[in-house]
């Protein structure tokens, strides 16, 4: 999924670029917070899709997994990326787009940490 929204960013990027043809234009619109918050997610989430690679995992160790948190940083940013370029048109279509990720995380923490039967490990 990681991977995938990377794509998608990628091509809206692009997309971006050609839409707006010079980087005078781009660059006098980064005072704009839908503007930085999205280009901030995006280079976010490129060391991310960099290293989702199972060669990155083994040689990374514990690391991969800190910097793959920083996925949670990309989705917030994202979600106000979003939000702002709708001029914060309320929380349906924000709900829309965003809650199935919110299910997920929501669904994780359930099962990780308050799920019953859920034995802990003693150290």
């Amino acid at each position: 999924m990681g991977v995938a929204a990377f794509g998608y960013a990628l091509l809206h990027t692009v997309f971006y670029l050609i839409d707006k043809g010079s980087l005078a234009t781009v660059t006098g619109e980064l005072s704009r917070l839908y503007i930085w918050t999205g280009w901030i997610a995006f280079i976010v989430i490129i060391p991310l899709a960099l290293t989702s690679m199972d060669y990155f995992v083994r040689k990374m160790g514990t690391w991969w997994k800190w910097l793959q948190r920083w996925t949670y940083a990309a989705a917030v940013l994202t979600l106000i990326h979003w939000a702002a370029l709708h001029d914060w048109g309320g929380i349906a279509p924000a709900m829309t787009h965003f809650g199935p990720l919110i299910a997920l995380e929501a669904y994780r923490v359930w099962y990780w940490y308050l799920r019953p039967g859920r034995r802990t490990v003693a150290a």
